[in-house]
């Protein structure tokens, strides 16, 4: 598996290390294949059919690699690691480094792979190989002897080699995504490594029976092609599976799974910009939830408001520009990550650019259907250091746009009504009231908190006092008097009010 997760820009402040690491690996790569490919002029006319075989299907499966229909391009399988692996095994590290190379060249082509970018792939595989190599020395015997029929202690080298192989080769992966992404190093380790052992430990492990084949006769190794095949059905069905797992299967969005990764990753990238090249750096987190969409439901059916949802999700896409990913969580509601933005300023005119692209209503079986909804914003870090803090402040804002009549709302801590310090406060009046119905209004108990006030009604064209009412006031044990706007907006959302 090539490091497809690396992309062919890197973003600025990781430019340094990331090539610093890129380089190093090349230059680990160059000097332990250096000897090996020293001598392999004086090899090539001694090799077999077999390894020329083997050498020209590498590069031709390398020219279409398995690439199942996804996004993701890190799960494209490229079945060269087979017949290069047999060739190590076979005839050593020379001809399956050069053989290697000309694949990974063959298919940066392709795909249009920046040239440090096949650089460094070639190298990764080199080190791998190289690691493999270094397995069947270390037994005795030198692992598979040349013309030999293989036994079960050859076996096991061929499995021990094709670990070895593995673990280089993801773990330089994961420590090259991890540098251009951010994140913890474990966490880029074992990301994908479900799927590595799955698709490219089959390809590792068709090795030892490609030398098996060679060594019988090379006419058996086209043979190989339909296990290949297999291959890339199962790593395509498997790689298939995950992606839906992480899709809204209605309009094709990230669903809140992949919403989760986005914000983490965008959190680590945040971060680091934050310590280093852009301290101003902002992450945005907006949620959206779309007005009068039950309305649409009930009186025209859940088909049209799934087609409705459909629009909206295209319109949305379509006005946030490369820094924003929008996902789908279900309902009429949505996400939309905003990378890199500079300040509240910057968060409400993206969110303001939305909010101009569902203006315009919808026309549905001749039926202009108005889709207008309310936004609310919460900013790494001001607003949480995390996805559920972030998403917990986005909701609440949201709804206090909604409250309002906004378009758009950014979070503001006097506007979250389940705020810890809140909620402490409904739950001590909760403990007053409950003391007063048991009846604890002997002086010094709990209910002495609570004081009846009498405040007089008066006609205003005689100034006579027609009336009385009783005001309910608290004094907190520590708050003092309790402002009665505030207790209304914390007991109004719960049982308390009653």
């Amino acid at each position: 598996m090539e490091a497809a997760a690396l992309r062919n820009s890197v973003p600025p402040g990781r430019t340094a290390q990331f090539f610093s690491f890129v380089w190093t690996v090349v230059a680990v790569a160059v000097a332990v294949c250096a000897p090996a490919l020293a001598t392999l002029p004086a090899e090539l006319p001694r090799l077999p059919a077999g390894f020329w075989l083997m050498a020209a299907l590498a590069v031709a499966f390398d020219a279409r690699p398995f690439s199942p229909h996804s996004q993701r391009q890190n799960a494209a399988v490229f079945p060269s690691i087979c017949f290069t692996f047999a060739i190590a095994l076979e005839w050593g590290l020379g001809p399956a480094v050069a053989v290697q190379a000309a694949a990974v060249l063959v298919s940066g082509a392709r795909i249009r792979y920046a040239p440090w970018r096949s650089v460094f792939n070639i190298a990764q595989y080199a080190c791998a190989l190289a690691a493999a190599a270094a397995v069947t020395r270390l037994t005795p015997g030198g692992g598979l002897g040349p013309g030999e029929h293989p036994r079960l202690v050859d076996v096991a080298v061929a499995v021990g080699a094709a670990a070895a192989w593995l673990a280089v080769s993801h773990g330089l992966v994961a420590t090259a995504v991890r540098l251009r992404f951010g994140g913890g190093w474990w966490q880029r380790l074992w990301q994908n490594l479900g799927f590595e052992l799955l698709a490219t430990g089959s390809l590792l492990l068709l090795g030892p029976v490609l030398v098996a084949a060679a060594r019988s006769s090379a006419a058996l190794i086209p043979l190989l092609v339909l296990p290949l095949y297999a291959v890339f059905r199962m790593a395509r069905f498997s790689a298939e599976r995950e992606e839906l797992a992480r899709l809204d299967p209605l309009t094709g969005l990230p669903n809140r799974k992949a919403l989760l990764t986005e914000v983490t990753e965008q959190v680590a990238v945040h971060a680091e910009l934050a310590a280093k090249a852009a301290p101003d750096a902002r992450l945005a987190l907006l949620l959206l939830d779309l007005d009068r969409f039950k309305h649409v439901n009930d009186a025209l059916g859940h088909a049209v408001g799934d087609r409705l949802l459909v629009e909206v999700s295209r319109r949305i896409t379509a006005a946030v520009d490369p820094r924003g990913v929008v996902a789908r969580l279900g309902g009429d509601e949505f996400a939309i990550v905003a990378t890199r933005l500079h300040g509240v300023d910057e968060a409400r005119q993206f969110a303001d650019r939305v909010v101009r692209a569902l203006a315009e209503p919808v026309p549905l079986d001749g039926l202009p259907l108005d889709v207008g909804g309310s936004i609310g914003v919460a900013l790494y870090p001001e607003h949480g250091a995390d996805f559920a803090t972030l998403m917990r402040h986005a909701d609440v804002a949201m709804y206090e746009a909604k409250h309002r009549g906004d378009p758009v709302a950014v979070y503001a801590a006097e506007s979250d009504h389940n705020s810890a310090e809140r909620l402490s406060l409904l739950a001590d009046l909760r403990r007053v009231l409950e003391a007063g119905a048991a009846g604890a209004d002997s002086p010094g108990g709990d209910a002495g908190e609570i004081t009846l006030y009498y405040q007089p009604q008066v006609a205003i064209d005689t100034g006579e006092v027609v009336g009385v009412e009783a005001l309910l006031r608290w004094r907190h044990p520590r708050r003092g008097m309790v402002d009665p706007e505030e207790l209304i907006r914390v007991a109004e959302q719960s049982a308390v009010m009653r």
